[in-house]
């Protein structure tokens, strides 16, 4: 008993210590990543897409629904269906700080999303 808890502490420091470049990496790209993605699309389209992208990758876990066995649920934060369909410049400007500086229920992204991803999220929730 003494022994084998010995080896699982042993390995659990050993995991621990192990630097993350002997890890195993990913060596997919993601193709949004890739060179040359969005050359087929206009740049309205392309943005679109690329703020679909930041939205389902950064929002969607907490303003889509839930799909549970019977059926779906709410999730935590209110649906951003039709928020800025027809937005007048004001609304969008309070959309846009409100999602930089967060508030106590939601997290603040001014510090992980870029303007250009900004303005594609921006314009993607404009067309829901």
């Amino acid at each position: 008993m003494k022994r084998s808890f010995r080896r699982l502490v042993l390995l659990s420091f050993g995991l621990l210590v192990i630097p993350s470049a002997a890890l195993p990496q990913s060596t997919t790209v993601p193709p949004t990543v890739i060179p040359g993605f969005y050359d087929g699309l206009d740049a309205n389209t392309a943005r679109i897409r690329r703020g679909e992208a930041t939205y389902y990758q950064r929002c969607s876990l907490c303003h889509l629904p839930r799909i549970r066995k019977a059926g779906t649920t709410p999730g935590p934060a209110p649906s951003l269906s039709g928020l800025l369909k027809g937005a007048t410049p004001d609304r969008e400007a309070k959309a846009r700080d409100y999602i930089l500086k967060g508030s106590d229920r939601m997290p603040g992204w001014q510090y992980s999303l870029t303007s250009a991803q900004l303005d594609d999220l921006i314009a993607y929730l404009k067309t829901q």
